[in-house]
């Protein structure tokens, strides 16, 4: 929205020599128009945020003036993709726009000779989209380049030698392949590497925003931060081993492990940390599990 300044107004509205009426008309009706459609949008913001704090949701995930659709080779991908195959008619027209829209908003880029096909876009594409399926704004403004490589990697932003990173100056998400492939194939328990660093992009970006999904998301991140501060909580994590041994690196770590859990042993998290299944949950109002 742009403001116009009190003097424009004079100048428009009050000056001596005549305006054109249709033209005077047409200027006060735009203003008044943006005026009262930044009171109506402050007041639905904060509304939705009091909405927020006693239901733990939005007031609306999915609203779309149109749907895009995928060309039919992509599609080809979704149809064997699990977390969509579980979805009702209405909600797979949805995940197919939102997939659309992350590949024309994404930029992928392969390193090391390593070929981008149809194939590895949709596998990101779609983890991405399963991930944030339940965030009313899931294109992240500071993720918008897919970097690949054959395998591990020399990271120049770390020093090390890396499968996975998330770059959020230069707005990256940096994969070994082989190595998502391993999470996405379900071939370690409870470890996904796109999960994990799709997390930390989710997270980076709740604490640079303020749009309701990021509010939910760090809200509850900071509700769950304060659950963990009881000893036996911890001690229990701990002892149950439901987490490996990274996820205890810092609190980003902790987090990212924790939904990696989440999405690949969902029953198993809720069997034996209900509350922390239910943060997670909030978090990413992700709530297909329950269905």
């Amino acid at each position: 929205m742009y403001f116009l300044s009190l003097d424009i107004l004079y100048l428009f509205l009050y000056q001596e020599e005549p305006v054109n009426p249709v033209f005077r008309t047409v200027l006060g009706v735009i203003i008044t128009v943006s005026i009262v459609s930044i009171c109506v949008y402050y007041v639905l913001r904060y509304l939705e945020t009091i909405y927020v704090k006693y239901y733990k949701k939005p007031y609306y995930v999915h609203f779309y003036p149109s749907i895009k659709k995928l060309p039919a080779h992509l599609q080809l991908f979704l149809e064997e993709h699990d977390f969509y195959k579980s979805l009702d008619k209405k909600r797979k027209k949805f995940f197919v726009h939102r997939s659309a829209k992350f590949l024309e908003a994404t930029h992928f880029a392969g390193r090391e000779g390593l070929v981008i096909d149809d194939f590895m876009r949709m596998q990101v594409t779609m983890m991405v989209i399963q991930l944030t399926f339940g965030m009313r704004h899931y294109l992240l403004e500071y993720l918008n380049t897919i970097v690949l490589y054959p395998s591990s990697f020399y990271s120049i932003l770390n020093q090390t030698e890396n499968i996975g990173e998330f770059n959020p100056r230069s707005k990256a998400l940096v994969l070994s392949w082989k190595d998502f492939q391993k999470g996405n194939l379900h071939q370690e328990k409870g470890k996904s590497l796109g999960i994990h660093e799709l997390t930390h992009a989710i997270h980076h970006n709740s604490i640079k925003n303020n749009d309701i999904s990021s509010e939910i998301f760090y809200d509850t991140f900071l509700e769950l931060e304060k659950y963990l501060g009881a000893v036996e909580i911890r001690q229990k994590i701990v002892e149950t081993k439901i987490l490996r041994e990274y996820a205890f690196t810092d609190k980003f770590e902790f987090i990212a492990v924790l939904v990696e859990v989440f999405m690949e042993s969902p029953k198993e998290l809720e069997q034996t940390f209900p509350e922390i299944y239910e943060y997670v949950k909030q978090m990413l109002n992700f709530r297909y599990f329950d269905v």
